[in-house]
C-alpha cells in the first residue's frame, strides 16, 4: 500500500455523537461531587495503571493473561508480583516493571499537560517518545534478505530510514518516507490545532491517533505515542485516558486498517465505546462514596435529598423514565411482529401427532405491573457479566418472547436502573434461556445466556430521537443473537 499524505478532519463522517456527548454531560454534572473523594482517586489510580500495563501488552513488550493485569492494577506495579503471577524471571520482571513505570510517568504527565492548557506541539510529541523509550535501547529490524538484527533506537528523534512493515500476505505497508516525516508532523500539529472545535472528542482522538500512525515518525514506539495522544484529547474534554486492552486488539487493528482505506468511523466508534465504559464505571462510584461517609454525613445527605426531591434537577432526571416507557413500547411492538412471523412458519412444521401446535407468544410487564419483579436472578447475573449494578427499585419493566416447540425457549428484554443511585441513567439488558422440567415437576431456567454483545444504556441528557435510533440497532442485534441461540438447540 503506497503512502498517502495525511488528510484533514473528515467533513461527512456519518457518525452520531449523541450517546457519548449526553453521557459526558451526565458525568460533568457528577464530577465535582466525586472528584475530591478517595474512592474517585483510587479509580483514577487504577485506570492509570491499566493504561500503563495494556499499552505495552498491545505492542508485545510483554505478554500475560488478563488475571495478571488485574492483580497489578489492584496491588500496584511490583516486580515480585510480575515474576510470580506472570511466571517470568526476576531479571525480566524488573525490566518490565521499569517499562510500566515509564508508562505510568507518561500518563501522569498527560494529566498535568492538560492542566497547563498548552497547545499540542512537535516538541511535546518527541518528548513523549523519549519517555516511552527511556529504557529501550534497541529496535528489531529486518534486512532485505529477511535476516533479523538489532539497531540502536534514537529516542525522541524522527526516523532516518524507512520503517515499512511487511504484512502476512507479503504486501508492504508504506508509512511516511523519512524525507517527508518532518513536514507531515508539522501538518499534523497544524491541522489538529486549527480543527473546528465542534468535532466531538472521539472524532478528534481517532483522527489524531490514525494520522500519527499513518506517518509513523519514529523507529519504534509509535503505537504507544499514538494512544497517549488519543488519551490527551479525551483528557482535554474532562474525560478519561483511552485504555486499549489486549482483548480489544483484533477490533483495534481492524479499525486502523479500515481507516487506512479512508473510513475513520470504525475507529471513532471503538474509541467512543471504550470512553463510554470508563464514564459508566466512574458514575458507578457514587455508591462507594456514599458508603464511605460517616453517619452524620449520610443523615445530612438524606435530608438534602428529601428537600430537593421535587426540584428542577429531579424533574430533569425523570425524563429518562419517559424514554424507558417509549422504549418498552418499541420492544413490545418488535416482539409482536416476531410472534406473527414465527407462528406462521411454526404451524407448517408442527408434527401431526402433536396435541398442540408449535407456537410463539409475547407477554410483558410495565413498571406498574404486579409481574414486574420477574426474572430478578437473570437480570442481576446479566448485569454482573457487564460489570454494573442493576437497580430494580424505582424502575423495572420487561418484554418476553416465548417459543414453544418440543422445548420452551424464552427471550427477555429488561429495562431497569443503572447504579445504586437515581443518576438519570437506565439500562436495557437481554438474555435467553430454556425451560426444563425437574423431577419434582417444577420448571426452572437453564442455559441462561446474555442476548446482547454489549449493555444498552440511555440517560436524561440524550434526545429520545437519538436514543431510539441506537435502541433499534441494539435490539436488531439482540434478536439475531437470541434466535441463533434458539436455532442452535433445535
Amino acid at each position: 500500500m503506497n503512502y498517502q499524505r495525511i488528510q484533514p478532519f473528515p467533513t461527512n463522517l456519518g457518525y452520531d455523537p449523541s450517546e457519548l456527548r449526553a453521557l459526558a454531560s451526565v458525568w460533568n454534572d457528577k464530577r465535582e461531587q466525586l472528584h475530591s473523594h478517595g474512592v474517585y482517586q483510587d479509580f483514577i489510580k487504577s485506570l492509570k495503571r491499566e493504561w500503563a500495563i495494556e499499552t505495552g501488552i498491545i505492542e508485545r513488550l510483554y505478554l500475560w493473561d488478563r488475571g495478571v493485569t488485574q492483580v497489578l492494577i489492584e496491588q500496584g506495579i511490583e516486580s515480585s508480583i510480575i515474576a510470580h503471577q506472570g511466571n517470568i524471571s526476576r531479571q525480566d520482571a524488573e525490566h518490565i516493571k521499569t517499562l510500566i513505570d515509564d508508562h505510568l510517568g507518561i500518563v501522569d504527565r498527560l494529566f498535568g499537560y492538560v492542566k497547563g492548557e498548552e497547545p499540542l506541539s512537535e516538541y511535546f510529541i518527541r518528548g513523549l517518545h523519549a519517555e516511552f523509550t527511556m529504557h529501550q535501547d534497541y529496535v528489531e529490524a529486518m534486512t532485505e534478505k529477511g535476516d533479523s538484527l538489532q539497531i540502536a533506537l534514537k529516542k525522541g528523534e524522527y526516523k532516518i530510514l524507512p520503517n515499512n512493515p511487511r504484512r502476512p500476505d507479503g504486501v508492504i505497508h508504506e508509512y511516511s518516507p523519512p524525507e517527508f516525516t518532518k513536514e507531515e508532523m508539522e501538518n499534523l500539529v497544524k491541522m489538529y490545532r486549527e480543527a473546528d472545535t465542534s468535532h466531538p472528542a472521539e472524532v478528534k482522538s481517532a483522527w489524531l491517533h490514525h494520522r500519527f500512525t499513518q506517518i509513523h515518525p519514529f523507529q519504534d514506539g509509535n503505537g504507544r505515542v499514538a494512544r497517549a495522544l488519543a488519551s490527551l484529547v479525551f483528557l482535554h474534554e474532562g474525560l478519561f485516558p483511552l485504555v486499549v486492552r489486549e482483548s480489544d486488539r483484533k477490533e483495534y487493528i481492524g479499525a486502523l486498517e479500515t481507516a487506512d482505506k479512508g473510513d475513520l468511523i470504525a475507529l471513532v466508534s471503538f474509541f467512543s465505546r471504550r470512553q463510554r465504559d470508563a464514564i459508566l464505571k466512574a458514575l458507578g462510584l457514587e455508591q462507594q462514596v456514599q458508603q464511605n461517609k460517616y453517619a452524620d454525613q449520610i443523615i445530612v445527605s438524606a435530608i438534602e435529598i428529601l428537600k430537593t426531591r421535587f426540584s428542577e434537577k429531579k424533574q430533569q432526571l425523570s425524563v429518562v423514565y419517559e424514554h424507558a416507557e417509549k422504549l418498552f413500547t418499541l420492544a413490545e411492538n418488535k416482539f409482536n411482529k416476531l410472534v406473527k412471523t414465527i407462528n406462521t412458519q411454526l404451524r407448517e412444521v408442527t408434527p401431526p401427532e402433536r396435541p398442540a401446535p408449535y407456537n410463539a407468544r409475547e407477554n410483558s410487564a410495565n413498571n406498574t405491573s404486579p409481574q414486574r419483579h420477574y426474572f430478578q436472578k437473570q437480570i442481576v447475573d446479566t448485569a454482573k457479566s457487564f460489570e454494573y449494578f442493576a437497580n430494580l427499585e424505582r424502575y423495572r419493566s420487561w418484554v418476553r418472547l416465548t417459543i414453544t416447540t418440543d422445548q420452551e425457549f424464552d427471550y427477555v428484554i429488561s429495562f431497569h436502573g443503572y447504579g445504586s443511585q437515581d443518576t438519570g441513567i437506565l439500562a436495557a439488558s437481554a438474555f435467553s434461556y430454556f425451560k426444563a422440567q425437574r423431577e419434582d415437576n417444577v420448571t426452572e431456567a437453564v442455559n441462561i445466556y446474555p442476548a446482547a454483545m454489549e449493555l444498552f444504556q440511555f440517560n436524561y441528557m440524550e434526545s429520545f430521537e437519538s436514543t431510539s435510533k441506537r435502541f433499534d440497532e441494539w435490539l436488531e442485534h439482540s434478536v439475531t443473537l437470541a434466535l441463533a441461540e434458539w436455532k442452535k438447540a433445535l
